[in-house]
Formats: C-alpha cells, sequence, structure tokens
C-alpha cells in the first residue's frame, strides 16, 4: 500500500512540474462570399461556417455597396442599410449555427454607374471574397 501512495505522489509531483502548454484555440468562424456581375446587375452568396467547438450565433454579415446600388431581392436573412454600408440580420433559422455547420444567405440587385458590393465582413473579420 505504501508503494501506491508513493506512486501517487510522485505523479503528482511529476504533474507539477510539467511544463505548460499552450491552450489549443478553436479557429475563428469563417465566411466566403462570391459575387456574380453581370453589368448593372449583381448577385451575392454569403456561407457562414462554424468551424469551432461552440455554437455560433450573434453573428452578422457586413459589406459595402455603392450609393447608387439597388438591393432587389435577399434569402437567408435581412438586409438593412445605412448610407453605403450594408448588414445582413440572419434568418430566424439561421440565427444559432452548430459547430460544424453552416448558412447561406444572399442578395441581388444592380447599380448605375455599375458597382458591385464589396469588403464583406463576418463580426468584422473579412470574408474571402470570388466571383466577379
Amino acid at each position: 500500500m505504501k508503494l501506491t501512495r508513493l506512486a501517487a505522489v510522485l505523479a503528482l509531483a511529476a504533474a507539477a512540474l510539467a511544463p505548460a502548454t499552450a491552450a489549443h484555440a478553436d479557429p475563428a468562424p469563417s465566411c466566403t462570399a462570391q459575387v456574380f456581375a453581370f453589368a448593372p446587375g449583381f448577385q451575392a452568396f454569403v456561407t457562414v461556417r462554424n468551424t469551432t467547438a461552440a455554437p455560433l450565433t450573434n453573428w452578422h454579415v457586413t459589406f459595402q455597396l455603392a450609393p447608387v446600388a439597388t438591393i432587389g431581392s435577399s434569402f437567408g436573412g435581412t438586409i438593412t442599410r445605412s448610407g453605403s454600408a450594408g448588414t445582413i440580420t440572419p434568418a430566424v433559422y439561421f440565427t444559432t449555427i452548430q459547430p460544424g455547420g453552416q448558412a447561406g444567405l444572399g442578395f441581388g440587385g444592380s447599380a448605375v454607374p455599375f458597382t458591385p458590393p464589396t469588403a464583406f465582413t463576418l463580426n468584422g473579420v473579412p470574408c474571402t471574397v470570388s466571383g466577379w
């Protein structure tokens, strides 16, 4: 019995003296935006991916849009605008994205002179943008 107690004490001592390891941080949620242009019109498709271990809540996507641009349709969320800044707030069925899940949203519109939307972000973090 004394040997078992000694082994336990040695194991605790070894654990206390072991070098600390850095905590592993979850990757941040990510987004991609694809913008397709057919002047004077455009379509923007945004995919938000939750690559973390926790549900993603209270999220939104922002973008820049020329003041002359109009938005004709949207899906997956509600768009609000203030000048050249636009915000997409997710629809009720996308308000929480579970770990490993994703949400698709977007909008269509036009601008004369032609100016497609730019600078997409997810909660302030830039999205990867492709298309045109």
